[in-house]
């Protein structure tokens, strides 16, 4: 039992720790107030500019992105449509903000397609033909039976309603009399139905009576000295006779307008005349004032200028004598260009033909716009032609827009449909957009407007549109204009339908590279996919990933119209930039230029590197201009895909990423098996393959990796299991057996994103005389073409040419990264070799190449000249976007001998005299992340607390012992 002292001790230190909490509690909850929450991110408002869009126009799909958390972070938005995904954008967002993400849509089929980006969902329509005008009300020709009437007789208001839209809709029409709301009427019309509406009205007061139906006004008076009814009187006007130009038996619509101007209602029998005949008579009965549209169809077979009369009307139409019109020619593939023009401009419409049978034909292609007839026109089709253009030009009329049709007549089911816009003459459209985002504020002519825009201006004027180097603070920043060029300033002079579009996002991680083209910058590629550091090969027996691989080399084929020299002074010289736009660091190692003269009767392309193989060739392979088709292509899901690798045309064929897989050690692969046909007498086998690789969304890269190691903690990893598995290439054996070829002669992953050609040597590596081949991608790598090659090697005649090279800044990064980076000025001598001296770089620095020609030996007769940029450069990511394994610091250092990257402790950079020199001389420039204060968690203020109580609780005791002890002392 405790002593009475002790007890006394007891209490004071209880209470004493409970004033500490009660005094700390608040505290705590007033600190994590200001601890920022993370982010979270919210999609909403997805917006389809263009539900409909004509086949080659682009649709600019946005949704709203906002982080509805307190901390900045990243956030990945994808755009599928039809289930495929399209295109992935960041955004970094500070919390609490909404930005306008914005993914333009282009190259669309004809057809209707779905939008998805997460759960918000839409659809567009892809059509040659004019969009469907909803349900539209027009009325007309608004009368009086009486201009003046007696008090108390009646008035009859009438008007003609017709639904111009292309679908059926319903209609409440409101009549007003001295604005005063007098009557209501609901109305039904099926589309381009026309009806007369009456409303009956008696005024029993005199004086002047306003009449407002719609946007329709007339009037009457109401007076004792009203003159008696006049008698029913009709007038006939607006005879249309449509379509003007027939052939023999095809109907002909005619209609005219009836008004009977006097006061009495009465029936009139409207007579259609043809050739002085009445061919057919129909009665119209109308109260006073009021109109009716009476139509006829009618039908001639003689050829020849036929009159049409009716009442004081009179016009003609004519059947023509056509050659008999094949039943077996199809259309396709109409245009109509200009899309924008003035009144009396020439618009021409053009289509394809095809002669789907083995004899000579004749299609009779009839063309309308606007709905009239404007030429029925026959072509002669060759037995089995096809892709034969028909074409016609066609004026402008006033401005509206119009709608187009051809229709084949051999079959009036095989109809096409296009549009063109009259605009007042003088002006033309302006359109800017932007991309990924909307809202880029910009300049235009000294006047701020963000984007979008659309205005009609005068044409003949330059206009000068100005953006700004980044947005909201340098986390959107500007690649370049649609044009390739990288100037912040854009001029242009309006004589046409312009669309310009600022680019804020371009490429998507490694350095871009730009090259001159002989009036600005045009965007080439991202350089260096497989020099990325963070490779992952397997998991061992302790749960570690084991990093393996990277190859830093790339080869790029520049496009001679994309490439023209420069000349300062006496020197000329060819222009390439590196521009580090992403948040990235590189390391550039070498770089040069490579000028390729081969026959001109071959192509030439070079090959790519295989990060798992340190092999590095710049051999350029020359290939036929004719070159094989395989004879089969089946994917993982046994679907024929050779289609899609026939022909470059950008339809690649499907494909999955592996990082998506249900299982960790049975992953989803890419499989390709392709039979190369019969190449048994081939000495050299060389496919020619266009295609790219979309690594998805980081945050599906390490939700595979979280798997990997919750998987090793329940013991379901076994060692040495593939993490993310390079893609591999197999053959068959004796047996009928894929086997892998060896790791040198290995396929590689294509550039991201981009596609672009590249050759793959397969001779010798066939191990029967079967030739066919898997290919086999963990990633998503997808193809466009894959065409087979087995020409001799042709002669070729190379030179190269090395850079005067210079870093410098093109605009501040907000960047965390950290480290010792290369002065800026002149780094031409650290790009010689590939020898682990390095130009290192950050976001916002930039690399000028220039390749002197002066002494570039002309091509010899009968060459061609290509022209190659290698390079050499690893790149390291941000450990939240990508990066894995490592921090984001310079350090440690990549080298060409690694066995991956983060390497091993048995590993180091080569800190030899030279590199050690280098290091000292050149890395001078160093870059440290802002200091953040970080906010007390509650495992820290418990902690914090405990311990502020213990130092009181044994103050307090020793306190009292001390005072018990001079108390027993008195």
């Amino acid at each position: 039992m405790l002593s009475k002292s002790a007890l006394t001790t007891l209490k004071v230190v209880l209470a004493i720790d409970l004033i500490i909490v009660a005094i700390a509690a608040p505290s705590y909850f007033y600190v994590d107030s200001l601890v920022p929450k993370s982010a979270i991110f919210e999609v909403t408002d997805l917006i389809i500019d263009q539900p409909w869009v004509q086949v080659g126009e682009p649709v600019q799909i946005s949704v709203n992105v906002t982080n509805v958390g307190e901390k900045s972070g990243e956030h990945l938005v994808t755009l599928n449509i039809d289930e495929e995904p399209i295109a992935t954008e960041t955004v970094l967002l500070s919390g609490k903000e909404t930005v306008i993400l914005v993914f333009t849509a282009t190259e669309l089929i004809e057809g209707n397609h779905t939008v998805a980006i997460e759960d918000l969902t839409g659809s567009i329509q892809v059509s040659s033909e004019e969009p469907t005008i909803p349900a539209q009300l027009r009325l007309s020709n608004l009368g009086v039976s009486r201009v003046e009437a007696g008090v108390g007789e009646p008035t009859t208001v009438s008007a003609t309603a017709t639904n111009i839209g292309d679908e059926a809709g319903d209609f409440t029409l409101e009549l007003f009399v001295n604005n005063k709301k007098r009557e209501t009427k609901d109305l039904h019309l099926e589309s381009g139905e026309t009806k007369t509406v009456q409303f009956m009205v008696i005024e029993n007061a005199e004086g002047n009576y306003a009449v407002k139906l719609e946007n329709l006004s007339t009037s009457f008076r109401i007076t004792s000295e009203a003159q008696p009814i006049r008698p029913a009187e009709f007038q006939v006007s607006n005879l249309m006779i449509n379509p003007p130009l027939v052939q023999g038996g095809e109907n002909v619509e005619i209609s005219v307008t009836v008004t009977n101007v006097g006061e009495e209602s009465g029936t009139y029998a409207v007579n259609l005349q043809i050739d002085g005949v009445i061919r057919e008579t129909r009665e119209v009965t109308l109260v006073g004032g009021a109109s009716e549209i009476a139509e006829f169809a009618v039908t001639e077979t003689g050829s020849g200028a036929h009159t049409v009369v009716i009442g004081t009307q009179s016009g003609s139409f004519t059947v023509e004598a056509l050659a008999p019109a094949s039943e077996d020619i199809e259309v396709h593939h109409m245009t109509v260009r200009p899309y924008e023009v003035w009144e009396g401009d020439t618009v021409t419409i053009s289509a394809k033909a095809d002669n789907l049978v083995n004899e000579p034909g004749t299609l009779q292609a009839r063309f309308l716009v606007g709905g009239e007839v404007i030429a029925t026109q026959g072509f002669e089709l060759a037995a089995g032609a096809g892709n034969v253009t028909i074409q016609i030009t066609v004026e402008a009329g006033p401005p509206s827009g119009y709608r187009v049709q051809l229709v084949n007549l051999g079959n009036e089911e095989n109809t096409l449909s296009g549009y063109f816009k009259v605009v007042p003459t003088g002006v033309h459209s302006l359109i800017v957009g932007s991309y990924p985002v909307l809202g880029i504020p910009f300049v235009l002519d000294g006047v701020e407007y963000t984007t979008p825009y659309s205005e009609l201006l005068p044409t003949g004027v330059t206009y000068t549109l100005e953006v700004e180097p980044s947005y909201k603070t340098g986390r959107y920043l500007f690649v370049g204009w649609d044009d390739g060029s990288t100037s912040l300033t854009r001029t242009v002079t309006l004589t046409e339908r312009t669309s310009v579009t600022p680019d804020f996002s371009g490429g998507i991680s490694c350095p871009s590279m730009y090259t001159w083209n002989g009036t600005d910058y045009q965007y080439n590629a991202e350089i260096s996919n497989a020099g990325w550091l963070g490779y992952i090969g397997y998991m061992d027996e302790n749960g570690n990933m084991i990093f393996i691989g990277g190859n830093p080399w790339d080869s790029i084929k520049i496009n001679p119209d994309q490439f023209n020299p420069r000349t300062e002074g006496d020197d000329s010289y060819y222009d390439i930039i590196l521009t580090q736009r992403w948040d990235e660091i590189f390391y550039l190692d070498a770089a040069y230029l490579v000028v390729a003269d081969h026959p001109a009767d071959v192509d030439a392309y070079s090959t790519m590197v295989h990060y798992i193989n340190p092999a590095f060739t710049d051999q350029i392979y020359t290939v036929s201009k004719n070159q094989l088709t395989p004879i089969s292509a089946i994917n993982e899901n046994g679907e024929d895909v050779l289609s899609h690798i026939s022909e470059v045309d950008g339809i690649f064929t499907p494909g999955t990423n592996g990082v998506t897989s249900p299982s960790l050690l049975n992953p989803l692969w890419n499989r390709l098996t392709i039979n190369l046909g019969d190449l048994s007498g081939a000495e050299q086998i060389k496919l020619i393959i266009n295609g790219m690789v979309d690594w998805g969304p980081a945050d599906d890269y390490y939700e595979w990796i979280d798997r990997f190691d919750a998987a090793f903690a329940e013991g379901l990893v076994p060692n040495g299991t593939q993490v993310t598995p390079p893609p591999y290439i197999e053959v068959l054996d004796e047996n009928g057996n894929w086997v892998r070829v060896p790791e040198d002669r290995q396929m590689p992953i294509p550039a991201d994103y981009v596609a672009r050609p590249f050759v793959v040597d397969l001779t010798d590596i066939f191990l029967t005389n079967n030739y066919s081949i898997r290919i086999n991608n963990f990633w998503k790598v997808t193809f466009d073409y894959i065409g087979v090659d087995i020409s001799q090697q042709a002669e070729i005649t190379t030179q190269r040419i090395d850079p005067v090279a210079d870093l410098y800044q093109v605009f501040t990064s907000p960047s965390n990264v950290e480290g010792k980076f290369t002065r800026y000025g002149d780094v031409s001598d650290l790009l010689a070799d590939c020898d682990d001296i390095f130009v290192i770089g950050m976001q916002g620095d930039e690399v000028s190449l220039h390749f002197p020609i002066d002494n570039l030996a002309p091509p010899k007769e009968g060459t061609v000249r290509d022209y190659f940029f290698f390079v050499a450069c690893w790149f390291k990511d941000t450990p939240d976007n990508w990066g894995y394994g490592f921090e984001f610091k310079v350090d440690p250092l990549p080298f060409w001998d690694m066995s991956g990257f983060p390497y091993t402790d048995a590993e180091s950079y080569p800190y030899d005299d030279e590199h050690t020199n280098y290091l000292q001389e050149y890395n001078t420039r160093v870059m440290k992340p802002p200091v953040e204060l970080q906010m007390a968690s509650l495992s820290t203020w418990v902690s914090g607390v405990i311990l502020i109580m213990a130092i009181a609780d044994i103050g307090v005791v020793v306190y009292f012992r001390k005072r018990n002890r001079q108390r027993h002392r008195i």
